[in-house]
This record gives structure tokens, sequence and C-alpha cells, in this order.
């Protein structure tokens, strides 16, 4: 194998890395149900006072506002340590991509760095990802089912 075999499989974990703002999607997808629930049920407060839901359930809700803001603070921060990361990597993929421009026609005397060259390039990424939405969906879905149950009581007690 020749290592201009790869630079294709670089060139596409380059990109990867650098894409990390997909991670920015689970603030729009995973996080916006919860927002809206919250948003649905602060609304019914905005109500005259003998309309509104008991003062209970307007305390629950303040205290899952709390704790969901709290969670978009941790989740901020977990969010810049990937984008760092995968920075890194991403350069670091620039590195071997101009190495390997450079030896295009070589061949790859050492079998494990094709497996250290496709390995690097695709799995950080994902990996990344994956990690990052799982962690915060099992955070959030507590959340969430806290807020639909807040909207409930609060339009029964309509």
């Amino acid at each position: 194998m020749k290592y201009g075999e790869f630079s294709s499989v670089v060139q596409l974990g380059v990109g990867l890395h650098l894409e990390t703002a997909v991670l920015q999607l689970y603030g729009e997808l995973g996080v916006e149900p919860l927002s809206r629930a919250i948003a649905r049920t602060r609304s019914l407060f905005v109500a005259p006072e003998q309309e509104r839901p008991p003062m209970d359930i307007e305390e629950d809700l303040d205290r899952l506002e709390s704790r969901f803001e709290i969670f978009k603070i941790r989740l901020f921060k977990e969010f810049k340590k990937y984008v760092l990361g995968n920075a890194i990597i991403a350069g670091s993929l620039a590195i071997v991509l101009t190495v390997v421009a450079f030896k295009y026609d070589d061949t790859i005397t050492w079998e494990p760095v094709t497996v250290f060259l496709v390995g690097l390039s695709l799995l950080p990424a994902p990996v990344s990802l994956c990690v990052l939405w799982f962690d915060a969906d099992r955070q959030l879905k507590p959340m969430k089912q806290e807020a639909d149950a807040l909207e409930k009581r609060a339009s029964a007690a309509l």
C-alpha cells in the first residue's frame, strides 16, 4: 500500500473533525422539546390571578427551569471540551495530510500505520458526538418528563 491511497480518508477525517458544529444540533434538537414545554407551561401563569394554575405548580416550574439552566451551562462547558479535542485532531490530520501529500507514491512499510490513519480519521468525531449526545439525553430525559407532567397538572388545574 502507498500513502497516497489514504489521502481521501485523511481528508474526510479533517472534515469530520472540523464539522464539530454538528454537536450544536443537540442544542436545537435535543433541548428544544423541553424549552417548548417549559414555555407552554409558563404561559399559563400569564393569565389573571384567578385563572392561573396553583402556586405549587409554579414553584415546581421555577425549580425545573433552574435545573435546566444549570444543565445548559454544563452542556456548553462539555461542548467546548469536545470542540477543542476535535480541533486538535483536525489539526493533526491536516499535518498528516501534508505528509501524505509529500509521500504520496512511497510504500507503507509498517502496516499499523494504515490502521492508525483510518482510525484517527474516522473514529474520534462520531464517537465524541455519540458520547455527548447520549450523556446529555440521559440528563435531559427526566427533566422533559417532569416538564410534561407539570404541563398536564397546570392544564388540568384550569
